[in-house]
């Protein structure tokens, strides 16, 4: 995780609170900020798929997004994606 990311996920757990907010495991240089009126947390598809790049490639990345985190019914109304990647997506 980037020290930026870091950061943001420190100034929002001191804000609102270690176990109130739904984490996505080795992700959170992705978080981008917070839904204030549920305490969800906001995650740049953008980064969560720049992330995934550092071990494949751009494409396998992009595909194990949306299948395997994006459609994930565990985190479904609990965290929130932000649709900053702006590529077509693949039928998922």
């Amino acid at each position: 995780m980037n020290l930026k990311g870091q950061k943001t996920l420190n100034l929002l757990t001191a804000i609102y609170g270690k176990n109130t907010l739904e984490k996505i495991r080795n992700f959170d240089g992705a978080i981008i900020g917070v839904e204030v009126e549920t305490n969800r947390l906001i995650y740049s598809v953008k980064k969560c798929v720049g992330i995934l790049k550092t071990k494949t490639s751009e494409q396998e990345a992009v595909e194990h997004f949306y299948s395997e985190i994006y459609s994930e019914k565990k985190y479904f109304g609990k965290v929130i994606f932000c649709e900053d990647y702006l590529i077509k997506k693949p039928n998922i």
